[in-house]
């Protein structure tokens, strides 16, 4: 067997070239291509893993891996590699196929496809009240843009315009959904919605017709959606066999 090489030895212990060369492509390939292999980032890299024995071997020194808080913290980190490896292990023994992703893709679109969708904006305040002077002071001609900025108690609306983006108006909460899918375009709901945030008049900046993405562009989701289904089933059967008093 090949000796491995040494790029430094600290305090009689050896850095492998083999843990550079890890580094290195790890940063590499961090970078996106901006960062190449160069003599300046090897040297770089190897300062960084000298000062990294030096911080373990004086840790160990000062006895701190002995240390109840330490020891306890490391079995919750290795409790929690354990439960990855595991949920991993069942997405191994059971990969989602090309077969169940398309017939996921196909459900999914069927449910999708031809329903609505709007991009509205909201302005959302404490009370009725004052939802209803908001729509009082639309009726007679200000922006709804400058409302935003002067009414909502909203933090972000300033920035944002109280843009809520696009969304789905089968995915919503049934309120919401009954309240914008009746509004076209440029209109806004002449009655507030309440929710737990407060009291918000919606305005409708555009509305399109649904349609899911092509099967590639949203093939990631459907593969995790799936994997995530392997792992509950199979928690779910692993308790149902486990003696549990």
């Amino acid at each position: 067997m090949a000796r491995a090489e040494s790029i430094a030895v600290v305090n009689g212990t050896s850095i492998d070239k083999t843990a550079l060369d890890n580094a290195v492509t790890a940063v590499v390939q961090s970078s996106g291509g901006n960062v190449q292999d160069s003599p300046s980032l090897r040297e770089q890299l190897k300062g960084t893993l000298i000062n990294r024995t030096l911080i373990l071997q004086e840790a160990s020194k000062r006895g701190l891996d002995k240390q109840p808080e330490f020891t306890k913290r490391l079995n919750e980190i290795r409790e929690d590699m354990m439960r990855e490896a595991l949920f991993a292990d069942f997405v191994k023994q059971n990969p989602p196929s090309d077969a169940q992703i398309k017939a996921r893709y196909d459900e999914t679109a069927a449910k999708l496809n031809g329903t609505k969708e709007v991009h509205a904006r909201q302005i959302t305040v404490a009370s009725e009240a004052d939802a209803q002077k908001v729509i009082a002071a639309l009726k007679k001609g200000s922006k709804f843009e400058d409302l935003v900025r002067a009414r909502s108690i909203d933090p972000a609306a300033k920035q944002s315009g109280g843009d809520m983006g696009w969304g789905n108006l089968s995915a919503m909460a049934p309120q919401l959904a009954e309240t914008l899918k009746g509004l076209n375009k440029g209109q806004y709901t002449t009655k507030p919605f309440q929710s737990p945030m407060g009291w918000h008049v919606i305005k409708v900046e555009d509305v399109r017709t649904a349609k899911l993405p092509p099967l590639e562009q949203v093939k990631p989701q459907i593969v995790r959606q799936l994997e995530e289904e392997t792992v509950s089933k199979a928690m779910a059967d692993i308790r149902s066999k486990a003696k549990i008093q």
